[in-house]
């Protein structure tokens, strides 16, 4: 299989993802936003969640910020 027919198989996946506003580097940073509910839920602080998710994932806190509300944002 070449890169073109694994897209256009999956053409109409990507076509309802985009219209989505969903970006194809997304899928990097679900394990980032799990940590992040994960670590909301139990209480902890915003500031101190974002912190900590930035140095364990080696972003900025500006980045994190970005991400999460990329991603919690509705489609």
């Amino acid at each position: 299989m070449i890169r073109a027919d694994l897209v256009e198989f999956n053409k109409e996946l990507f076509q309802k993802l985009k219209q989505a506003g969903v970006r194809l580097e997304d899928y990097k940073y679900c394990d980032l936003y799990h940590d992040y509910i994960q670590m909301s839920e139990a209480g902890q602080n915003r500031k101190v969640v974002i912190l900590t998710l930035a140095q364990r994932y080696g972003f900025t806190d500006r980045q994190v910020y970005n991400i999460i509300n990329h991603l919690k944002s509705p489609v």
